[in-house]
C-alpha cells in the first residue's frame, strides 16, 4: 500500500509569517515615530512652559522720551524666554518715561523705565524734564524758608509772600501776606550747604529748581528781589499733578511776560487790600 505524500506545510507557514513580520515591523515603526513626536512635543512644552503676554516696543524709544501707547504693543513670548521683571500690562506704563534707549521689539522691563521723569538720575539727564511751553527757574531756599530742607524733586509747593505796602505806595505802611503761587513743581534741588541738618548726614539745600510759565517766572523774579518768600510743602495726596494743564489765564505760558512792577504785582495779588 502506498504511503500518502507529506503536505508542504513549511512553505505555507513561511508564506504566512512574511506578511505578519512586515506588519509587525510597520507597527513598531509607527509606534516609534509616534513616541518620538510626542517626546519632542512634551520636551518643547517643558522648556517653554507655555506662552505668556508681555509689552514690547513697537518702535525705537529714545532715552528720556515720554512713552505713549502708540510706541507699544503686546506680544506672546515663551514663558522660559520672558525677561525678569517684564511688564505685562500696557496700563502699567501710563505716564512712564524711558530711562535708557529701548529698541523696537525689546521687552519692556521695570529697570528701563521710570514712572516719574523726576526720578531720572541727574547723571543720565541731557536736559531737565520741562514741559513744552514752560521754563525752569532756580530760587533760593534754606531751613526756615524751605520746610527744613525736606523738599525733594517731584514735590509740589505753594509760595507765600510777605510784603510791606510801602512797595506799592500805599499808606499807612503795613505788612500783608499773600499766597502768590500754588502747585509749583520742584524738579531739582541744589547741593547741600555746609551747615549740617539735624537728624541727617547732609546739609540743607540752598536752592530749588521749579517749573513755571515764562510769565510767572518774571513775576517771581520781582518778588524774590522785593519781598520775603516762604515755601510750604503739600501732602502728596494733594499734589495737583495736572496743574500745568490749567495755567493762570492772566499769565498763560504762551504769553510774553509783561513789564513787572509794583502796579502789576498789586493788581494781580492785591497786597494793598484787606
Amino acid at each position: 500500500m502506498a504511503l500518502p505524500l507529506p503536505l508542504p506545510t513549511a512553505g505555507r507557514q513561511a508564506r504566512i509569517r512574511t506578511p505578519l513580520f512586515l506588519l509587525g515591523v510597520a507597527m513598531a515603526l509607527l509606534a516609534f515615530i509616534a513616541m518620538f513626536a510626542f517626546g519632542i512635543l512634551f520636551a518643547n512644552r517643558g522648556l517653554s512652559g507655555g506662552q505668556v503676554t508681555a509689552v514690547v516696543a513697537a518702535q525705537d524709544i529714545q532715552a528720556r522720551e515720554p512713552i505713549t501707547a502708540s510706541m507699544l504693543t503686546v506680544a506672546h513670548i515663551p514663558q522660559a524666554q520672558l525677561a525678569p521683571h517684564a511688564i505685562v500690562n500696557l496700563s502699567d506704563l501710563d505716564g512712564a518715561t524711558a530711562l535708557v534707549s529701548i529698541f523696537k521689539g525689546q521687552t519692556i522691563t521695570t529697570n528701563v523705565v521710570v514712572s516719574n521723569p523726576d526720578e531720572i538720575p541727574a547723571t543720565q539727564l541731557a536736559y531737565l524734564p520741562i514741559p513744552q511751553g514752560y521754563v525752569a527757574i532756580t530760587i533760593p531756599t534754606g531751613e526756615l524758608q524751605g520746610v527744613g530742607g525736606y523738599i525733594t524733586p517731584g514735590d509740589y509747593i505753594n509760595v507765600i509772600a510777605t510784603a510791606n505796602t510801602d512797595l506799592f505806595f500805599s499808606r499807612p505802611s503795613r505788612f500783608t501776606v499773600r499766597t502768590v503761587f500754588t502747585d509749583v513743581r520742584v524738579i531739582r534741588v541744589g547741593p547741600p550747604s555746609v551747615a549740617p541738618k539735624q537728624g541727617q548726614a547732609v546739609g540743607v539745600t540752598g536752592s530749588l529748581t521749579v517749573v513755571l510759565s515764562q510769565c510767572d517766572a518774571a513775576y517771581l523774579e520781582w518778588l524774590l528781589s522785593n519781598v520775603t518768600l516762604k515755601y510750604v510743602l503739600l501732602n502728596y495726596h494733594d499734589y495737583a499733578t495736572d496743574s500745568m494743564s490749567h495755567p493762570d489765564p492772566a499769565c498763560p505760558p504762551t504769553q510774553a511776560p509783561p513789564v513787572v512792577g509794583p502796579a502789576a504785582v498789586d493788581a494781580r495779588w492785591n497786597f494793598t487790600k484787606g
